[in-house]
C-alpha cells in the first residue's frame, strides 16, 4: 500500500473528537504492522479510544527516536466543503478529507517509513518508536497525557522525537529557514456568563445580555495583548536576522523591540501572520451561547475564550456594565494541570478582584467581576 493509499484509508474513518471513536482507525493500522511482522501494542484509557505503540529494535549505538502522531480530528459541523470530509477522495494530484494536514498525512508517512524499514531489513542506530496518538485534539488526556503518566516506561531513554509539522520550512527576505520546535503555547480555557433581565421579544429591552456580550466580543477582537519577547523566541529570531541581508535583517530584529513590534509586524505583510502569535498571548472568543426562542430576549448570554501564552501571565475577564439586575460570571481552567477555578457570580456591591494559581503554577489566573 503506498503512502496516498494509506492517507485515504484513515481519512475515511471519521475521527472527529469529540466523541473520537479512533478505534477502528487504530485498529486498521495495527492490522497493517503486524501484517509485516512488528509487534504492536495498544494502551487505553477506555476502550473506544486506543493508542497505539510499536517498536523497531536499533542495534543501541544511539538512543531511542520517537515518531508521534494522532489520528483523532476537529469537526466538521457548520462547514461548507467542496469534497466530502471523509471520503478521502484524491482529485487533481490532491487528498481532500478532515485530517488530511492535521494530521493524519503525517501518520501515513511515519507508518509507511515504518513498514520501509522493517521490509528492507534496516536496523537503525537505535530504537525506532511509533506512537499513534487519540484525543490530541481535545487536550490529550486519553492520549498523550495518559501514556506519559500510566506508562512512562515506554519512553525510557528517548531524548528526540519527530511529531506534528516536522520539516515544516520558514522562507524570510530570499532565504529558507528549518525551524526545529523546542516550546509550545499553553492554554487557558474561560467561559464568560452575562446575566441581566429577560423578556419578550416584542418589547424594547436596549442593553441586555446579548448587546453586553457583544462590546465584550468587540473588545476581545479590537484589543492586542502586550508584546512578550520569550528566550526561545528571542533564539529564533536573532538567529534568522544572522543569516538575512542587513535590511531584511534589521526589520527582524525591530520585531524584538516592543515600540517597534507592531510596525515591524506591518512591514513583513502576509508573514505577519507567522510571526505575531509568537510575540504576545493570543485570546479568541470560540463559542457563543444565548437564548433559545426567537421570541424571547435571554436573560443569560456567554461566551467561551481560548488564550494562549507562551509565559506565565494573568488572564482577566471584560468587565461589563455594572447592573443591579444583573452579574458576570468568569470561570478559569489551567490546560496544563488540569487545575479549575470555581465560577463565582457578585452583584454590583462586590469590588474585589480574587486571584488564584492553578496547582502547576503555571500561571496566575485573575478574575474580575462585575
Amino acid at each position: 500500500m503506498s503512502p496516498v493509499e494509506l492517507l485515504q484509508h484513515l481519512l475515511r474513518f471519521d475521527t472527529t473528537n469529540p466523541p473520537g471513536n479512533e478505534a477502528a482507525c487504530i485498529g486498521f493500522l495495527r492490522e497493517q504492522l503486524e501484517g509485516a511482522g512488528i509487534e504492536t501494542a495498544t494502551y487505553a484509557k477506555l476502550p473506544d479510544r486506543p493508542n497505539l505503540v510499536a517498536r523497531l529494535e536499533g542495534d543501541g549505538r544511539a538512543a531511542p527516536l520517537l515518531l508521534q502522531g494522532h489520528v483523532d480530528v476537529v469537526t466538521t459541523t457548520g462547514q461548507q466543503w467542496v469534497q466530502p470530509p471523509f471520503a478521502g477522495r484524491l482529485v487533481g494530484g490532491e487528498i481532500w478529507g478532515r485530517g488530511a494536514l492535521d494530521m493524519k498525512a503525517g501518520v501515513a508517512m511515519m507508518v509507511t517509513a515504518f513498514l520501509r524499514m522493517k521490509r528492507e531489513g534496516v536496523r537503525p542506530p537505535g530504537d525506532l518508536v511509533l506512537c499513534v496518538l487519540a484525543d490530541e485534539e481535545a487536550g490529550g488526556d486519553l492520549g498523550a497525557r495518559f501514556l506519559v503518566e500510566e506508562h512512562p516506561e515506554l519512553f525510557e531513554g528517548i531524548r528526540f522525537a519527530l511529531g506534528e509539522f516536522g520539516g515544516f520550512t520558514l522562507t524570510s527576505g530570499g532565504r529558507r529557514f528549518y525551524p526545529i520546535q523546542v516550546a509550545e503555547k499553553q492554554i487557558c480555557w474561560l467561559r464568560a456568563t452575562v446575566r441581566g433581565p429577560g423578556g419578550h421579544g416584542a418589547m424594547i429591552n436596549r442593553g441586555g445580555t446579548m448587546a453586553r456580550l457583544a462590546r465584550l466580543l468587540r473588545d476581545l477582537d479590537r484589543g492586542r495583548l502586550p508584546v512578550h519577547v520569550t528566550p526561545v523566541v528571542r533564539q529564533l529570531l536573532e538567529g534568522m536576522a544572522g543569516a538575512l541581508p542587513r535590511p531584511q535583517a534589521a526589520v527582524i530584529r525591530s520585531l524584538l523591540k516592543p515600540r517597534l513590534t507592531d510596525g515591524a509586524l506591518k512591514l513583513l505583510g502576509e508573514q505577519a501572520r507567522l510571526f505575531e502569535p509568537m510575540l504576545r498571548n493570543t485570546v479568541n472568543a470560540t463559542i457563543v451561547h444565548s437564548g433559545e426562542k426567537i421570541n424571547v430576549v435571554p436573560s443569560s448570554s456567554s461566551s467561551g475564550t481560548t488564550r494562549a501564552a507562551r509565559r506565565q501571565t494573568s488572564a482577566s475577564s471584560t468587565r461589563s456594565p455594572q447592573s443591579s439586575a444583573s452579574s458576570t460570571r468568569m470561570g478559569s481552567r489551567c490546560h496544563s494541570c488540569r487545575w479549575a477555578s470555581p465560577t463565582a457570580a457578585s452583584s454590583r456591591a462586590s469590588a474585589s478582584r480574587p486571584t488564584a494559581s492553578c496547582r502547576c503554577g503555571c500561571r496566575r489566573v485573575s478574575r474580575s467581576r462585575s
